[in-house]
C-alpha cells in the first residue's frame, strides 16, 4: 500500500511540479539568453572599442617614429646640399685628378650625420655621376633617372625635401619592390638650376620597421599617399597595389576631421583609422576587421560557459524549491487518493511545506485519527465476534463427543466388565484435560496423534478390534501446529457412520507436511456415499440426528480461522469408502502459544 501510495504521490507531483517548471524554466532561460546575448554584445564592443583604441594608439606611436625618422633624413640632405665635396664632385666634367680623394671625403662628411643603420643615400650629378651609401649602387642608368617623374617635380621645388613613391627602387638594395624616397634637388645658395638630386631610399624591410610588429589578424597596417598608392602594408593589402577607393575615403576623413570611420573594404565591414603625416605626404591607415575580431573574441566562451553555469545553478536552485513547495501538497493529495481507494492511511507528515500546508495536513490528520480510531474499535468487535462463534463450535463439538464417549463406557458397565471400565473413564479423564484445557489453542501434530490413540482406545472398548486403526505422521509435520479438536470429530463420525450394517473395518489417519500446507486425511473402507451427498454434508448444516455435526463443525472452524483455500473436502463412492482431507497451513511450535488469527 506505501509504495502505491508514493508512486501516486509523485505522480501527482510530477503533474503539479511540470506546471510549474512550465512556467518558471522558461522564464529562467529566456532571462538567461538575454543575459548572454547582452553580455556578449556589451563584451564585444568593449573588445572592439579596446582594440580600435590599440590601433590608434599605434598609429600615434608610428607617426612619431617617422617624424622622429624625418628629422635624420632632413639632416643628411641638408648635409648633403652643403658639402663642398658634393658639390665639387657632381659640378665638375670630365675626371677629376683626386676623384678618389673626393669619394673618401662624402663618405666620410655623410657619416658624420648617417647614424649606423641608415637607409640607403644615393646622389645623381646632372653631370651623370652618380654615389651610393652602404656599399650599394643604381639599380638603374643615371640617365633614366633624371629622367624620371620624382626629378622632374624636384626640379620644380629645388628647396623642398619631397617624399614619393616609386614601384621600384633606385638602389640595388630596394630594386625587387616598391619602395619610399625622400628627394631633394641640390643647389647653390641663391641659385635655381640644381646640380644632382640626393636621395633617401626607404626599402619595404625599412618601411615595415616601423609598424611590422604591431599588426596582427585582425588589424592591417598600412602606408597610403595621396593617389591610392600602396606604399607598405601589413595585411591582404599587398604594397605597391592601389585602392582609390580607399584614397577617396581616408581624403574625406582628412576633410571632415574624422579619426575613424566604419566601411566596407574588401567586402568586409571594416573600422578604418588613420593618421595623416603630412612631412611624409601619406596617410598612415588601420583597417581593423571588425567580423573578424568579433569571431576572434576569445572571451566569448569563457562569457558562455560562466551564464550556462549559473543559469543551471539556478535551474537546479528553482527545481529544489519547487519540489519543496509542492512535495507536502503531493504527500496530501496521494493520502487522501488512498483513503479513497484503499482505506485510511496513517498520518501525513508534510513538514517543509507552506501554513496553508500544514494547516490542510493537520486537518486531515485530526480526521483520519478519528476515523482510525473508529475503526479499530469496530475491528476489535468484530475480532471478538469471530473468538466467540469459535469457541461456541469448539463448545458444541465437546457435548457430542462426550455423549459419544459415555455410551462407550456405559456399554462396558452392562457387559459387566467394570476393570475397563475404570480404565476407559482413566483414559477419558485425560482426554478432557487436553480438550478441554485453555492454555493453548493450537497444539502439535505429536499431541494430536496422542488425544488421537487415547480416543481410539475409548472406541475399541465398545467395539473390540472389529475396527482396526492406523494412525501415523511424517517427520515433516512432526513440528507444525493445528488447533486441538481438529481431527478427533472426523475419526469419531468413521467409526459411528462409516461401517452401518458391517461388523468391521479399518480406519486409517495420516499427518503430512506439502510444501506451505499441513495435510490431514482419514480413510476408512466403510459404506461410503455418493459424491453429491458428501458434498452436502459441508454446505449445509447438520440436522437434529447430528451424524454430520463434526464434519461441518470442523470446517466451520478451519474456515473461520484461516480462510479459503483451507478446509475439508470429502471424497466417497458407494460400497468403497471415505476419505477426508483436511488442508491447514503450516502453523510452527514457535507460534503455538498464540491464537492462529485469519489470514
Amino acid at each position: 500500500m506505501k509504495k502505491k501510495s508514493e508512486s501516486r504521490g509523485h505522480g501527482f507531483s510530477g503533474g503539479l511540479f511540470l506546471k510549474i517548471a512550465a512556467v518558471v524554466v522558461p522564464g529562467v532561460l529566456l532571462v538567461s539568453a538575454s543575459t548572454l546575448g547582452v553580455a556578449l554584445h556589451t563584451t564585444r564592443m568593449g573588445y572592439v572599442d579596446t582594440m580600435s583604441r590599440s590601433s590608434q594608439q599605434i598609429l600615434s606611436t608610428v607617426k612619431t617614429n617617422m617624424e622622429s625618422v624625418n628629422d635624420k633624413i632632413t639632416n643628411v640632405e641638408l648635409t648633403v646640399n652643403g658639402s663642398e665635396a658634393f658639390s665639387r664632385y657632381f659640378q665638375s666634367q670630365g675626371e677629376l685628378p683626386d676623384t678618389y680623394n673626393q669619394v673618401y671625403i662624402m663618405q666620410k662628411e655623410l657619416k658624420t650625420v648617417l647614424p649606423m643603420t641608415f637607409y640607403d643615400v644615393a646622389v645623381v650629378g646632372e653631370n651623370g655621376r652618380v654615389f651610393v651609401s652602404n656599399g650599394s649602387s643604381l639599380s638603374l642608368t643615371a640617365e633614366r633617372f633624371l629622367s624620371s617623374a620624382a626629378v622632374k617635380e624636384a626640379r620644380q621645388q629645388p628647396n623642398r625635401i619631397l617624399y614619393c613613391f616609386v614601384s621600384h627602387g633606385i638602389t640595388k638594395g630596394s630594386a625587387s619592390a616598391a619602395s619610399f624616397m625622400a628627394i631633394k634637388a641640390l643647389t647653390h645658395q641663391g641659385a635655381q638650376k640644381p646640380f644632382g638630386f640626393a636621395c633617401v631610399v626607404l626599402s619595404q624591410g625599412d618601411l615595415q620597421a616601423f609598424f611590422g610588429k604591431l599588426g596582427n589578424t585582425t588589424n592591417n597596417l598600412l602606408l597610403m599617399d595621396q593617389s591610392g598608392n600602396v606604399v607598405s602594408s601589413v595585411g591582404k593589402i599587398p604594397a605597391g597595389g592601389h585602392n582609390s577607393q580607399l584614397a577617396v575615403t581616408l581624403r574625406q576623413m582628412q576633410s571632415q576631421g574624422k579619426a575613424s570611420l566604419y566601411a566596407n573594404v574588401l567586402g568586409k565591414r571594416t573600422l578604418i583609422l588613420q593618421v595623416n603625416i603630412p612631412r611624409w605626404n601619406l596617410h598612415l591607415v588601420s583597417l581593423f576587421d571588425y567580423t573578424k575580431a568579433a569571431r576572434e573574441f576569445e572571451s566569448g566562451i569563457y562569457i558562455f560557459l560562466v551564464c550556462f553555469l549559473v543559469t543551471a545553478a539556478v535551474l537546479i536552485a528553482v527545481f529544489y524549491f519547487i519540489s519543496e513547495i509542492t512535495r507536502p501538497i503531493s504527500r496530501l493529495a496521494a493520502a487522501m487518493e488512498d483513503t479513497a481507494k484503499q482505506g485510511l492511511p496513517k498520518e501525513v507528515n508534510t513538514t517543509g511545506g507552506g501554513r496553508e500546508t500544514r494547516q490542510l495536513s493537520k486537518a486531515f490528520n485530526v480526521m483520519v485519527g478519528n476515523l482510525n480510531g473508529y475503526v479499530h474499535r469496530l475491528l476489535g468487535l468484530e475480532e471478538e465476534k469471530r473468538r466467540m462463534e469459535i469457541h461456541a463450535l469448539q463448545m458444541q463439538i465437546n457435548p457430542h463427543f462426550i455423549y459419544n464417549t459415555l455410551i462407550s463406557i456405559k456399554w462396558l458397565i452392562w457387559q459387566d466388565e467394570p476393570q475397563k471400565a475404570v480404565e476407559g473413564i482413566d483414559t477419558f479423564t485425560q482426554l478432557l484435560r487436553g480438550v478441554l484445557s485453555n492454555s493453548n489453542q493450537v497444539i502439535s501434530v505429536a499431541e494430536e496423534v496422542q488425544n488421537l490413540e487415547n480416543y481410539i482406545f475409548l472406541q475399541k472398548i465398545r467395539f473390540g478390534e472389529k475396527i482396526q486403526t492406523n494412525v501415523s505422521y511424517s517427520s515433516a509435520s512432526a513440528q507444525c501446529c493445528l488447533p486441538k479438536v481438529l481431527l478427533q470429530p472426523l475419526l469419531e463420525n468413521a467409526f459411528f457412520h462409516a461401517f452401518t450394517g458391517r461388523t468391521e473395518g479399518v480406519v486409517s489417519a495420516f499427518i503430512d507436511r506439502h510444501g506451505d500446507h499441513l495435510i490431514c486425511e482419514i480413510i476408512d473402507d466403510g459404506v461410503g456415499m455418493t459424491q453429491a451427498a458428501a458434498d452436502a454434508l459441508l454446505t449445509s448444516e447438520p440436522g437434529e440426528n447430528g451424524h454430520s455435526i463434526g464434519i461441518w463443525n470442523v470446517n466451520a472452524r478451519i474456515l473461520l480461522l484461516y480462510g479459503k483455500p483451507y478446509g475439508v473436502k470429502i471424497f466417497s463412492e458407494p460400497g468403497h469408502g471415505t476419505l477426508v482431507r483436511v488442508t491447514l497451513p503450516v502453523i510452527s511450535q514457535s507460534s503455538e502459544k498464540r491464537e492462529p488469527e485469519k489470514i
